[in-house]
């Protein structure tokens, strides 16, 4: 998904390119979407359409799409942007054919680091998440829950409950019950129609955890499993669910909720960030070892990172099926 990128786009192109390299190009299909640019981005992607056809790679690059209005903000941006990324997924959904999905915003990160995203637990993942840094720390704080379901800290290392801080700490993927953070990697099962599903990839026994009644998909048989479950595809906050989110962060609730796919995990190594002062700040002098041992010994927080990055009145704060809600818009469940 891109949109007016033209300074990050060199530098996507490129290291994508060796991540094409190093699957193989008979093993992917590059989908990406474009649209309302005026800065020479969909003339880039034109010209990478160029070269993806002569290393042979199936791809289907729309530029200057103008079938999804692009609006001003507010709840319709999260319409805008799960239309978007429905789109992207499309040759996919019609398709099938492909075992992950690897899913990339316009962040800048290297190869090497999308490499690691996949081997994350040695591939033992349902979805697995990069950790996008701006400014103080961590930026999309508003999709990211701890492993209980609880708002997180923006600064390192993030996390307040124990499995989730001593993981990052120790620079290791710590587990998560919601995340995004501008790269993901999934398992495309949930997405696709169950005629073109792999038998076997998700499970036949019913679902460990009912649906709350405020969920989109509510009611749904008692007996019904993950495996013949319906797809889903990227949505916005439905009309009776009490938090407003992102379609970020109702993908990976979902894949909870819908598939029991309880295995999300954040990589803190994988850094990506979408401006290159941040990328640079947090890839490489963050992560020289004398910055890295003051951090964490020396400076250690000094007590900041334990306050929770709270989108409103933190006073307002309060829980439901999907963990802790950021009240940045009161009473939005009466809508």
């Amino acid at each position: 998904m891109f949109n007016n990128n033209i300074e990050i786009l060199p530098h996507w192109i490129k290291e994508f390119t060796k991540v094409i390299h190093y699957l193989g190009t008979d093993n992917i299909f590059i989908s990406v979407v474009e649209s309302h640019s005026w800065d020479g981005t969909a003339e880039m992607l034109d010209e990478w359409k160029g070269t993806l056809d002569g290393m042979g790679v199936a791809h289907l690059i729309r530029t200057r799409d103008q079938t999804i209005p692009r609006p001003a903000g507010g709840k319709l941006k999260i319409e805008f942007l799960s239309a978007t990324r429905n789109l992207a997924m499309a040759p996919l959904v019609e398709h099938g054919g492909y075992d992950v999905v690897l899913f990339s915003n316009d962040v800048l990160i290297e190869a090497e680091s999308v490499v690691e995203l996949l081997k994350t637990k040695n591939g033992e993942w349902d979805m697995v998440c990069g950790l996008d840094l701006a400014r103080w720390g961590m930026y999309d704080a508003w999709v990211v829950r701890d492993r209980l379901g609880r708002l997180v800290s923006s600064l390192w290392p993030y996390f307040l409950e124990d499995a989730g801080l001593h993981a990052v700490m120790a620079d290791e993927p710590a587990p998560v019950f919601t995340c995004w953070n501008g790269i993901v990697a999934f398992r495309a099962d949930p997405l696709l129609p169950i005629s073109l599903r792999t038998p076997g990839r998700l499970s036949t026994f019913p679902h460990s955890h009912p649906l709350p009644d405020t969920h989109p998909a509510y009611p749904q048989p008692a007996s019904l499993t993950p495996a013949l479950t319906p797809p889903i595809s990227f949505r916005s906050t439905g009309p009776k669910e009490p938090c407003y989110s992102s379609e970020s962060f109702n993908f990976p609730y979902d894949l909870r909720r819908q598939f029991d796919m309880q295995r999300i995990f954040l990589n803190p190594r994988v850094i990506n960030s979408y401006e290159w002062r941040f990328y640079v700040w947090y890839k490489y002098i963050t992560r020289h070892w004398v910055v890295r041992w003051w951090i964490k010994h020396v400076e250690a927080g000094n007590g900041m990172q334990f306050a929770k990055m709270v989108i409103g009145v933190p006073a307002h704060v309060w829980s439901w099926d999907g963990g802790e809600c950021h009240p940045h818009l009161d009473g939005y469940q009466y809508l």
